[in-house]
């Protein structure tokens, strides 16, 4: 697949698929999930062989998987698992979260995960904004589109009680084993990108007060696309 205004990194020779279908399996969640939280892989009752099985797809130096999630408006996610073998066996990734806007040529990065962890992107509002089903193509299941962008969510004014709720019912779509106790650990004991303040002004435009985070204000996104990400985030 092509990704309008999508450079690639390094020799340029891997091939982007769309990777929706993988959604449907609870041993592509025990992965996508398990940076997050600690023994995320055990949420879905899933061997270790299939989680094996299921990692070496994502992790693919050849081809690289993509998830579309189109939103409101006629802006879209894109996320791509972007790998790279240094030596035989031997590897790196690093999850690009990337937004298109309407009729824009190039691709706005949200956040990324990699080795080392992940970094706050959305807040819950936009998060649970995202969610709902939107466009054609691409992912279009609820639960599956909160689950992906989970990973980047940092939000120091999470409602709590209703969101684990929402994730609980999320989790139990897709195969979770223990819903309830597991979207709790996923909200409160998460490893990176947690409870990340943020600031909203007169305009209307959010940032992460977290300086690591690609929405804030140093981290090299114009006032312009800042405003447009918060804006299209929040239809």
């Amino acid at each position: 697949m092509e990704i309008p205004g999508y450079v690639m990194d390094g020799d340029g020779r891997a091939e982007l698929y769309d990777a929706t279908e993988l959604t449907a399996h609870p041993a592509f969640w025990s992965y996508h999930l398990c940076g997050t939280v600690n023994d995320a892989h055990r949420y879905f009752g899933v061997p270790d062989e299939e989680f094996l099985r299921m990692r070496d797809r994502l992790t693919d130096a050849a081809r690289w998987p993509v998830l579309p999630i189109p939103l409101a408006g006629g802006h879209e996610m894109f996320i791509v698992y972007e790998n790279y073998e240094l030596t035989p066996g031997d590897y790196e990734y690093e999850t690009s979260y990337l937004l298109r806007l309407t009729d824009a040529p190039d691709l706005l990065a949200l956040s990324t995960t990699d080795m080392y962890g992940s970094y706050a992107g959305i807040r819950w509002a936009e998060l649970a904004a995202a969610a709902t089903p939107s466009g054609a193509g691409g992912i279009q299941h609820a639960a599956a589109r909160l689950l992906t962008l989970l990973p980047i969510l940092g939000d120091a004014e999470l409602p709590l009680p209703e969101a684990t709720d929402v994730l609980a019912e999320a989790l139990r779509a897709v195969g979770a084993t223990d819903p309830a106790r597991q979207a709790a650990a996923l909200l409160t004991d998460r490893e990176f990108c947690g409870d990340e303040p943020w600031s909203v002004d007169a305009d209307g435009v959010w940032t992460c007060d977290e300086q690591s985070s690609r929405r804030h204000r140093d981290q090299g996104h114009s006032s312009a696309d800042l405003a447009a990400i918060s804006h299209a985030l929040q239809r």
